[in-house]
């Protein structure tokens, strides 16, 4: 079978999303399965949490910068961009915490 994440098939990819959405179907059993593996991943976890908290800062920074008009619209995008595609990342790493897989972005 074909690594869903390099393929391009779109029915290869359709059941990719659906095994992960499955995994992240909230339960019982996942919440207290969450609870463990934070206990189990604290350290990590903490460090998730502030890099996201990070990046959303600098993401509210650069919109307040580029409504003083102290940046151009192409250094706001791209800057937006960069910051967007890093919060993605660390999100998938989150979800890669929980479901215990390596989903890359």
């Amino acid at each position: 079978m074909l690594d869903p994440e390099k393929s391009h098939d779109p029915e290869e990819i359709r059941r990719s999303l659906e095994d992960i959405v499955e995994k992240l179907e909230p339960t019982a059993r996942s919440s207290s399965g969450w609870g463990a593996v934070m206990a189990e991943h604290r350290e990590r976890w903490n460090d998730l949490k502030a890099q996201i908290h990070e990046r959303q800062s600098a993401l509210k920074e650069l919109v307040k910068r580029k409504k003083a008009g102290e940046i151009s619209a192409d250094d706001f995008e791209r800057e937006c961009r960069r910051i967007q595609d890093e919060l993605t990342s660390l999100e998938f790493e989150v979800y890669n915490l929980r479901l215990g897989t390596d989903v890359k972005v």
